[in-house]
């Protein structure tokens, strides 16, 4: 996906984060420079796939948290919230790469053992999930992006279709432009099919 970012999506005199929210979130910096040494990608964690495994687990028949119509009547819980990004994946250099091998229920139930939130309501469970994925993507690009470099996210994926998810996301990021890759001409639900094309 990489190579295609870079051909396609690369444009000078503005530094892109073209940020791809699947099961698991990932990203590509491209430089304004357009030097592709300075290209950089990388998965920094969890996007819809440890709440769309919650949500098929209590509910069969649904595969998402529809419009976070569950996270909105919780809580973020901060014991299972802390417990949930204390995984040695976070504390690793990038670039990275993971998948649900280790972001799914066995990963949250372990979360919530550890920070006593065994009893915690799905609601809760889901919007510390939601904010969970949050963090961890505005921790990646902040952590990889140099200080005061100015850049603009374009989102593609179906998390892009979670509005609580995009909200705890910019509400880290003020200031930062936003905006889906239809912005670019390209379906932000195929942009990955398209760059595999």
């Amino acid at each position: 996906a990489v190579y295609g970012d870079y051909l396609v999506f690369s444009k000078k005199g503005e530094n892109r984060i073209m940020l791809n929210i699947g099961g698991i979130a990932n990203f590509t910096f491209l430089p304004g420079d357009l030097d592709a040494a300075n290209v950089f990608s990388t998965d920094v964690g969890p996007g819809n796939t440890i709440m769309d495994a919650l949500v098929q687990a209590i509910h069969p028949g649904k595969y998402f948290d529809e419009n976070a119509a569950i996270a909105r009547q919780g809580k973020i819980h901060p014991a299972l919230l802390g417990a949930l990004k204390a995984d040695s994946f976070f504390a690793g250099a990038f670039t990275k790469t993971i998948g649900p091998e280790l972001f799914n229920m066995k990963y949250l139930q372990k979360a919530m053992q550890i920070s006593n939130a065994g009893t915690l309501p799905v609601e809760d469970q889901m919007a510390t999930l939601n904010r969970f994925s949050a963090d961890m993507i505005v921790d990646a690009i902040q952590r990889t992006v140099k200080k005061n470099e100015p850049f603009t996210i374009y989102i593609s994926g179906g998390g892009m279709h979670n509005p609580l998810l995009v909200e705890n996301i910019k509400e880290q990021l003020k200031g930062i432009p936003f905006h889906s890759t239809q912005a670019l001409e390209i379906n932000p639900d195929a942009k990955e099919a398209v760059l595999f094309a």
